[in-house]
């Protein structure tokens, strides 16, 4: 199943919401696509809300790596929220989650983004 991809613009971020059960590189196109329009855009940084997915296989986790690494290069940032048990288990295990930024509500990562602009 396919990835569907709904923005929501706050104000230092965009929220991306992820929906579906992805598999496949391909089923990521949508995300890295609306990451690089939003990068264009010169709106650099994102929150990737991961609610609605329970699972994220090798595929996913590299896919949050280039979005991550993306954000970085253009001088933005990344946070993750929302995620499940077993995604956390998955970045604690691969160390991850010292690498990526990871917060535990919308709310923290929006107040993130503030603090960073405010420095």
């Amino acid at each position: 199943m396919s990835l569907t991809v709904t923005t929501h613009h706050h104000i230092n971020c965009n929220e991306l919401i992820l929906k579906g059960s992805p598999l496949s590189d391909l089923d990521f196109e949508p995300l890295i696509s609306k990451v690089d329009e939003l990068l264009d855009q010169k709106e650099l940084n994102v929150v990737i809300n991961l609610e609605n997915i329970k699972l994220l296989n090798s595929l996913g986790i590299k896919s949050l790596i280039k979005v991550f690494t993306k954000c970085r290069n253009h001088g933005g940032d990344l946070y993750i929220v929302n995620i499940s048990e077993k995604i956390n288990q998955v970045l604690l295990l691969t160390k991850l989650n010292t690498v990526l930024n990871i917060a535990p509500s919308l709310n923290e990562a929006i107040n993130q983004f503030a603090k960073e602009n405010e420095s």
